[in-house]
C-alpha cells in the first residue's frame, strides 16, 4: 500500500544555510564568553610577566609599638602593601597605601591595625604590592606578591 502526501513542503535550502549560520555565530559568541573568564588579563613589569618580578623583593618590616620601619632591598619600587591581620581563624585584608622606593627606609610613626570589630590581631603580615602595565591596553594594574609577605 502506497501512501501519497500532498503539497509537500519545506524551507529552501537558501533559508536553511542562513539559519545554521546565524545558529553557529550565536554559539560560537556563548563559547567565547563563557571561556574569556578563565583567561585573566596580562600585566607585565619591565617586559616580563609581574608575578616573576616578586622574586626580586626584598624588604625588612619592623614593628616596635605604633612605630613600624620598612626598608626597601630589592632593586624594585613597592607601590601598597596589603596587610593581613589574623585572630584566632579569622583573617582580614586591608590595603596600607605606602610606598617605599628602592633602597629606601619608610617610617610610619603610627601603624595601627584593628580587625573589623575592633579586636587587636594575632599576627599581621605584610605584602607588597607592585604596579604593572596591562599587555595591550594603555593601564596600570596592581598586583600584590603573596608569595613574599613578611610576618610582624
Amino acid at each position: 500500500m502506497k501512501i501519497e502526501v500532498k503539497n509537500k513542503r519545506g524551507i529552501s535550502p537558501v533559508i536553511a544555510s542562513v539559519l545554521m549560520i546565524l545558529m553557529v555565530v550565536v554559539l560560537s559568541g556563548m563559547v567565547f564568553l563563557w571561556a574569556r573568564g578563565f583567561i585573566s588579563e596580562q600585566v607585565e613589569k619591565f617586559g616580563k610577566p609581574i608575578d616573576e618580578q616578586c622574586s626580586a623583593i626584598r624588604f625588612n618590616a619592623v614593628k616596635v609599638g605604633n612605630k613600624l620601619e620598612i626598608v626597601n632591598r630589592g632593586n624594585i619600587d613597592i607601590r601598597h602593601f596589603d596587610v593581613k591581620l589574623i585572630k584566632g581563624g579569622n583573617s582580614e585584608f586591608h590595603k596600607f597605601e605606602f610606598e617605599v622606593d628602592v633602597g629606601g627606609p619608610g617610617v610610619i610613626e603610627s601603624f595601627t591595625q584593628k580587625m573589623k570589630d575592633g579586636s587587636t590581631p594575632d599576627k599581621i603580615i605584610l605584602y607588597p604590592a607592585l604596579i604593572g602595565n596591562v599587555v595591550g591596553e594603555t593601564s596600570n594594574k596592581v598586583f600584590t606578591c603573596l608569595d613574599v609577605g613578611v610576618e610582624l
